[in-house]
């Protein structure tokens, strides 16, 4: 059997721990054969197998995942570590949003780190002057309350326009909610989940482009990148809560390494 390696032979080849081995072999990565007096044998060929797994769990990927990568025909292989990789950037990125929060944070300062889960809205168009939507937010909260269609939260984004603006009304209503009767909607979007800085909003109404301005002065000087535009979030029974969100990372739902 002298083509096979002692645990401790195939630890100096591999460079990886006895300890790691026996992790490997007890998750059903590694498959030693056993000696007659019990001792493990490791192959040559199984040198750049454990090598692969270790290198996968350094970068981050799950027991689990490493299972089903070794079992899988080399397209699935393929498909996964394109996923791992989308998976590594998004993380990356949520990284450097934190990094940034935390570099620009002061203490009592207003701007806070908000994480958005997904999101079915309903947009309307509306036409009116800077900080005047509420009639249009009550008249269209009336009609959904009227076809018992529960809503989760109101937005405001704008379209267009100075002194006349143009903008889309939103109200978030539950995923499997059947949308029917409502008139003049102009699209019904799933909004994406997302990291955002936010900002509490508690001046006048008529003033509101200055924390707009606050908003966007904050993200270009701590270097944040928007991932989508400015939209007023309004929450309460009167929709009495208000913060401005200015997304800047995507998220998905992403396995943790285990």
């Amino acid at each position: 059997m002298s083509e096979f390696m002692t645990i401790q032979t195939f630890s100096k080849r591999t460079g990886i721990s006895k300890s790691a081995l026996r992790y490997y072999e007890s998750e059903n990565l590694l498959h030693p054969i056993r000696s007659e007096n019990g001792y493990r044998l490791y192959s040559e060929d199984q040198i750049a197998t454990v090598k692969l797994i270790s290198s996968l769990r350094l970068a981050g990927v799950s027991i689990k995942d490493i299972q089903m990568y070794l079992q899988a025909n080399e397209a699935v292989r393929q498909q996964m570590i394109r996923n791992w990789i989308k998976n590594l950037k998004e993380k990356h990125q949520l990284i450097n949003v934190s990094l940034r929060f935390l570099e620009s944070y002061q203490e009592n300062g207003q701007v806070y780190l908000l994480e958005r889960d997904f999101e079915k809205i309903v947009w309307f168009i509306a036409e009116s002057n800077m900080g005047k939507f509420g009639n249009h937010f009550r008249q269209r909260k009336r009609e959904l309350e009227r076809l018992n269609i529960p809503i989760n939260n109101g937005y405001l984004r704008y379209l267009s326009g100075r002194e006349s603006i143009k903008a889309q009304i939103g109200f978030g209503v539950s995923d499997d909610v059947e949308i029917a009767g409502l008139s003049e909607i102009d699209c019904i979007e799933i909004m994406p989940a997302c990291l955002c800085i936010a900002l509490p909003y508690i001046s006048p109404m008529t003033e509101i482009q200055k924390g707009y301005a606050q908003l966007m002065n904050y993200a270009m000087e701590h270097e944040f990148i928007p991932a989508g535009p400015i939209i007023e979030w309004y929450r309460g029974e009167y929709f009495e809560d208000l913060d401005l969100l200015m997304p800047v990372a995507r998220i998905s739902k992403m396995e943790g390494r285990s």
